[in-house]
């Protein structure tokens, strides 16, 4: 499963932490926040090593204090970039909303097999109710009614027009100093198994391949699913 990270204070972030996060959830990296000029900024890729990662994650907490991580387990549809956290829930009128999400299996239907469970959740439920009414995400009586909905997943959002992030079901996290983590399970030893006499272990999940080419000049602020 998935691990979401809300770093309140992303100077004090541990890279031995960040390794282990990696290590259990290699599928996707992805982070969130508003930066210095208190713009939106979104970005995600598919590290080949954590080495990938810690230099990605390097060049944007130079932009900012307080930021959303996202690290992927795929459990649905394919390992790629498109199915990468975070997700563009609204964008319009100079207002950007983004998500990202933790949890075995959002109710939704998965019509597109390659895409997956987060993927359909925003495209067909987040983005319909946030063109209708953006502000929505803001009233306690909604994000009661998408906690009950998504059972003991977890959400979190970043308003732009508010630099409010959101968490739905913090409580089912934890906190680790002023940084929040959606479950705790990302730093348990691994479990091994004997088969066969063959050891498997679980979590080790697989890795994509990518190249770090950008900087924070020519950062793309929106990722691919705006």
């Amino acid at each position: 499963m998935c691990l979401i990270i809300m770093a309140n204070d992303v100077k004090s972030l541990n890279y031995k932490d960040l390794e282990t996060a990696y290590k259990r959830n290699s599928n996707g990296f992805g982070v969130m926040y508003m930066n210095k000029e208190n713009k939106f900024v979104s970005d995600k890729f598919l590290p080949k090593n954590f080495n990938d990662v810690k230099n990605f994650f390097n060049v944007h907490k130079t932009q900012t204090n307080k930021m959303a991580i996202h690290f992927r387990f795929t459990t649905e549809g394919k390992t790629n970039k498109k199915n990468c956290h975070p997700f563009i829930s609204y964008k319009a009128d100079d207002r950007v909303i983004g998500m990202m999400h933790n949890g075995a299996r959002l109710p939704i239907p998965l019509i597109h097999k390659n895409c997956s469970d987060t993927w359909h959740f925003n495209q067909h439920y987040l983005k319909t109710v946030f063109a209708n009414n953006p502000n929505a995400i803001l009233k306690e009586e909604y994000q009661d009614e998408l906690a009950e909905h998504i059972d003991n997943d977890k959400m979190l959002f970043l308003d732009s027009k508010t630099s409010k992030f959101i968490i739905i079901n913090e409580s089912l996290g934890n906190y680790k100093g002023s940084n929040w983590f959606s479950n705790d399970y990302w730093d348990t030893p691994k479990i091994s198994y004997r088969l066969d006499n063959d050891i498997n272990y679980y979590g080790n999940g697989f890795h994509g391949h990518h190249v770090l080419d950008r900087s924070v000049n020519n950062m793309d602020f929106l990722s691919d699913d705006e």
